[in-house]
Order: structure tokens, then C-alpha cells, then sequence
């Protein structure tokens, strides 16, 4: 999932990246859940300030391959611990 805040959102006098308890000057976000053998164990969360350009297409499917990679560890280490 992709999100950006929108002008309104960025300069209104709740910060948007704030209400979402992430860091202050947050302006973009891509949610990528991490999966393994059919489970969900959590989600990979990459954010960016607005210096950097809102996550494209190619971001998303970067995430989805280290999403794929940090789940398969941690469902090796649950079943090893």
C-alpha cells in the first residue's frame, strides 16, 4: 500500500505523519506485509520526508522482495526458537 499526505494533510495543525505516530516530516509511506507459508507475521513499514519523491511502482515491488526476505527469517527463527 502507498500513501502520500496531501497539501491540506502537511500543513494543517495536526501533522499527518504525527497522527500516524511516525517521524515528523513523514510525507510519503509503503506498507508491505510480511507473509511466510501463508501466514501474516507483520508489516514492513518505509517512510520518506519531503525531500524525497513519493514510492513508485518499482519501490513497491523492492518492498514486496524484502518483505518476502525479513519474513522468511523470522519464520526460520520461530521455528528454530
Amino acid at each position: 500500500m502507498r500513501v502520500s499526505a496531501t497539501r491540506a494533510e502537511e500543513t494543517g495543525t495536526t501533522s499527518w505523519a504525527a497522527a500516524r505516530k511516525w517521524p515528523a516530516g513523514t510525507l510519503h509511506a509503503l506498507c508491505a506485509p510480511l507473509r511466510s507459508r501463508g501466514r501474516t507475521l507483520g508489516v514492513a513499514t518505509f517512510l520518506r520526508g519531503s525531500g524525497r519523491r513519493p514510492f513508485d511502482r518499482a519501490d513497491a515491488a523492492y518492498a514486496e522482495d524484502v518483505a518476502g526476505r525479513v519474513a522468511a527469517a523470522l519464520d526460520l527463527a520461530q521455528q528454530l526458537g
